[in-house]
């Protein structure tokens, strides 16, 4: 039966049944590969902009999330967070400036070898976090935009003129210098907070602290020098509220002569806990005592130790001294700890740096 209407007794085919002429296709496809090329070449160009190379000691607050290029010295070698993050700090002759990557720039960086050291140049494209007191951070955008140099001749032996501490002063904030003297004192960060590690030295009756951090403190295998060390670091003179203190940003920075530590490590003798007050706080206290029952805290756990004259608290971190390393310790244990003084919220605390510092007794 033919269908009026169509001549040819077919009937007509509509919808995706029909076929598009091949010039209508080639010019489809043309126009994908042009919007597509188009959008690469847009970013290309926003990544690859000219993006203003800026001297830290020039950045103000109002350059706050400004996208800037720093080039300089890396002073402090590349730090992995736990958290999988990085940090590294840069010098470029007008200041130092901390560079921080989350974890997707910290992985591409390990991956291809990247990880700046010190003593490499190093330009990075970030954006800048001003804090209200002018301190400043640049936030890396990606690995590809860190250029580097890799240094390439070994560390020189030569190190930077010793200067004895009663000669540092404000003026020489920034510069790098190499001080010697006993250590005094040992101030340990609680877990969390962003305060340093200080050692306080002592010469000739002027005194300077060390500080340093987490990374250092690995790096020294997680051991201090004891008190009545003579100790050597070398860093940059810098102003915090006022005190004067060198910052040490490598582990190899800071130690302990052999040829002049004979008789200074000297364990301090055992004293009565009612003869300790927070007047000595900061310095190497022995005592030898009974511990009590423990208290989980974040980070870290507290046992009550007590002798004949009174009781104290002995507090172990996790990142100084492992669960492992604290097997042995339970309630009713005796126990002889050599610890820095540490007084938090008015309470003396002992807190060993390593599991050097604490040995379990057969008995009283």
């Amino acid at each position: 039966m033919s269908n009026p209407g169509n001549d040819g007794g077919s009937y007509p085919v509509y919808g995706s049944q029909v076929r598009r002429p091949l010039r209508v296709r080639v010019l489809q496809s043309a126009s994908l590969v042009l919007a597509v090329a188009g959008l690469v070449l847009l970013y290309l160009y926003s990544i690859n902009r000219d993006v203003p190379v800026v001297k830290v000691g020039e950045i103000v607050p109002t350059m706050n999330f400004a996208t800037v290029r720093i080039s300089g010295e890396v002073s402090r070698s590349a730090h992995l967070f736990k958290s999988g993050g990085v940090v590294f700090t840069l010098d470029d002759g007008s200041g130092e400036i901390a560079v921080l990557g989350g974890r997707v720039q910290a992985d591409a960086l390990k991956t291809v070898g990247k990880l700046p050291q010190r003593g490499d140049r190093v330009e990075v494209t970030g954006s800048l976090s001003v804090s209200a007191d002018q301190e400043s951070k640049l936030r890396m955008q990606s690995a590809d935009r860190l250029i580097l140099h890799r240094r390439r001749t070994a560390p020189s032996a030569v190190t930077s003129a010793r200067i004895r501490l009663a000669d540092i002063t404000r003026a020489q904030d920034g510069e790098l210098v190499t001080v010697t003297g006993t250590l005094k004192t040992i101030g340990i960060p609680r877990p969390g907070s962003n305060a340093p590690y200080v050692l306080t030295l002592e010469e000739d009756g002027a005194e300077l602290p060390i500080i340093f951090w987490d990374d250092v403190f690995e790096g020294l295998e997680r051991k201090l020098p004891l008190p009545g060390s003579l100790v050597s670091a070398r860093g940059r003179v810098d102003v915090y509220q006022g005190t004067v203190q060198i910052k040490v940003r490598e582990a190899g920075d800071l130690r302990v002569p052999a040829h002049e530590s004979s008789g200074l490590n000297a364990v301090p003798p055992v004293r009565r806990i009612a003869e300790i007050s927070a007047a000595q706080k900061g310095e190497m206290v022995t005592v030898d005592g009974i511990l009590g029952e423990p208290k989980s805290i974040s980070g870290g756990v507290i046992y009550p130790i007590t002798d004949e004259s009174g009781e104290m608290k002995v507090l172990f971190w996790d990142k100084q001294v492992s669960g492992e390393e604290r097997d042995a310790l339970e309630s009713g244990a005796h126990l002889r700890v050599t610890a820095p003084l540490v007084v938090y919220k008015g309470t003396l605390e002992l807190v060993p740096a390593d599991a050097g510092g604490f040995d379990v007794e057969a008995g009283p």
